[in-house]
């Protein structure tokens, strides 16, 4: 048979020509290749030509020097920024006249204190170190929240250059760092009228100076000390040289023997007004206080903090012309410590008729004590765990029911008519 005739794309050609164009012409036969034109090469050789390799490491030495220039400009523009608005910052700082900036810190010292603040002020501006580094705004210092490092070092550069007018320091906490900087306190702080050294460790000699240069020092708080043996014979010949001064004084945790401590208060301190003896140490043993003559010397006592403390009277009898302290508006006792049937406490408060607060929290007396109280005012009374009888407590409620802020009458049996009794006793009154 003979071949098919096949064309310039191997296909077999029909026999009857059917192409055609659109204009009507009939398409040539593909039995020749003579319509067939090569495309020129130019276009092609364009499209496969491939670079040279020795040319991309140039191309890549300039990529990196656009990077390298594009850093350098991003660090000049930033650097001009920041001249920019260091420039503008200063200027906005010096147009703040003083006085203003001084009585704005002095508002945010108020409500923040005056660290963190001050240290974090001082870095704005020229202006704002300026202000913030004054002394008059170290008046009230609190470094007992770990702002800074608690180190000799550091509270000696502070009483050097910033606290020369300070009024109020708090070193709770400072252990025995604070040993070595009394003497610096001593020395730059003259102003100083309020120093707390509660949980601090300290010498003997480092707590007799407070005599000899605090002569403004008028509240001092030794909770929880940590001295030498020498503390009781120190404090006795503080107390002797400047307990005129004194108005507060705190020794909650006291180790030494409490009776010779109140003798002592009681002697030299006829100012003071707030007294805290709370939570004596195991070696301190059941201490007695002479309340006549505490009462007779020390008349301007307003606040008695001795909770959890064995104390008992030295008189046995009552006088007759017994003022006692007209002014004391908080009396504490809180504790198992007094089962005396409440003639400690009626013999303390005889004469308070200003007391406010009552605090006899876990007392085994008899509560029918409380109702002879000469006090009409009493706002906050505290009566927990005291095992108190209904109608006890029906009496106290109805006496002091107007003025009853804040009751506390937790942990003791009582039936639910008497509550709802009282309750409703107190409703009456405006109490909830």
């Amino acid at each position: 048979m003979p071949k098919e005739k096949r064309g310039i794309l191997n296909i077999v050609k029909p026999k009857t020509p059917i192409l055609f164009t659109y204009s009507g012409d009939i398409w040539s036969s593909d039995s020749d290749d003579s319509d067939y034109k090569e495309e020129s090469t130019s276009r092609s050789s364009q499209l496969c030509t491939v670079k040279p390799v020795t040319q991309l490491p140039q191309q890549n030495r300039n990529a990196r020097k656009r990077k390298v220039d594009s850093r350098i400009v991003k660090k000049t523009c930033a650097n001009t920024v920041k001249e920019i608005s260091h420039n503008q910052w200063d200027s906005w700082g010096l147009t703040i006249p003083p006085e203003i900036l001084l009585k704005l810190f002095k508002c945010v010292i108020a409500d923040e204190g005056a660290l963190p603040f001050l240290p974090r002020a001082s870095r704005v501006c020229r202006l704002w170190h300026q202000v913030a580094t004054d002394n008059s705004m170290w008046q009230y210092i609190d470094l007992s929240y770990g702002w800074i490092k608690k180190k000799s070092a550091v509270l000696t550069w502070l009483c050097q250059h910033r606290l020369q007018q300070v009024r109020e320091l708090n070193l709770t906490g400072w252990k025995s760092e604070v040993n070595a900087s009394l003497p610096d306190i001593w020395k730059h702080c003259l102003l100083l009228r309020s120093i707390n050294l509660s949980y601090c460790k300290y010498s003997s000699e480092a707590l007799q100076a407070i005599a000899e240069h605090c002569h403004n020092l008028c509240d001092l708080d030794l909770s929880y000390y940590e001295s030498d043996g020498k503390f009781l014979a120190s404090f006795k010949s503080l107390l002797k040289k400047s307990g005129k001064q004194f108005l507060c004084l705190k020794l909650a945790g006291c180790g030494v023997n409490l009776t010779s401590v109140l003798t002592a208060i009681i002697m030299f301190c006829p100012k003071l007004q707030l007294l805290d003896i709370s939570n004596p140490k195991p070696q301190a043993g059941y201490s007695s206080i002479n309340i006549d003559q505490f009462q007779e010397n020390c008349t301007k006592l307003k606040i008695f903090r001795a909770a959890n403390t064995r104390l008992s009277h030295t008189r046995s009898q009552v006088q007759s012309d017994w003022i006692g302290f007209t002014h004391l508006e908080e009396f504490s006792i809180a504790g198992k410590s007094h089962n005396d049937h409440g003639e400690f406490m009626f013999r303390f408060l005889r004469g308070s008729s200003n007391l406010k607060l009552l605090d006899i929290r876990h007392c085994s007396f008899s509560m029918d004590s409380v109702l002879f109280l000469p006090s009409h005012i009493i706002s906050h009374l505290y009566i927990s765990r005291c095992n108190i009888k209904e109608l006890c407590l029906e009496q106290i409620i109805a006496t002091w029911a107007k003025s009853l802020v804040h009751l506390d009458i937790s942990w003791n049996v009582l039936s639910e008519d008497c509550m709802k009794q009282n309750l409703c006793t107190l409703a009456a009154e405006g109490l909830f």
